[in-house]
This record gives C-alpha cells, structure tokens and sequence, in this order.
C-alpha cells in the first residue's frame, strides 16, 4: 500500500515515531539559584558553588516527590520528503 502526501500527493513519504515525555528541569535549577543566593548571604564557610549544588539536589527531590514522572509516549506519523510537511 502506497501512502501519498495529501498536501502535494509525492510518493515520498516515510513513517517518524516522536517521543514525548516529562522532561521538567525547573525545579532544580530554581534551587540551585536560590541555594547560590543564601549562600552568598552566609559568612564565608558556604561556598556559593556548594549552595547551587545544595539547592539544585534539594530542588530535584522536591520535584520528584511532588511530580510524579509521566511514562514516555510515542507519536507515531507521516513526513514527507518533498514539502517537507508532517501528517497523520
């Protein structure tokens, strides 16, 4: 069974699987900053290089325990080499 593109009707179309899933990052890297910043704020035995470190642990183990990870989907649909276009 041939499958065409239905915007231009080439023959040169093949099949692309996409995954999407959780890829959330934020958390961490608000913790690192906020870590940073209370260290700079302390006398000198907290490097802020160790407070970013602090925070960003503490931030991704906030993160997984308040989102749980979602389970990674695939999107299986049709490119076409000709225009280029994607559809299902």
């Amino acid at each position: 069974m041939n499958i065409t593109c239905p915007y231009c009707h080439s023959e040169s179309v093949s099949r692309e699987t996409a995954h999407s899933g959780n890829a959330n990052n934020l958390s961490s890297m608000a913790g690192a900053g906020i870590g940073a910043s209370l260290a700079k704020s302390f006398p000198s035995p907290f490097s802020p290089i160790l407070g970013g470190l602090a925070g960003a642990v503490i931030g991704g183990l906030l993160d997984s325990i308040i989102q749980p990870s979602k389970p990674q989907q695939s999107v299986t649909f049709f490119h076409c080499h000709n225009c280029q276009r994607n559809f299902n």
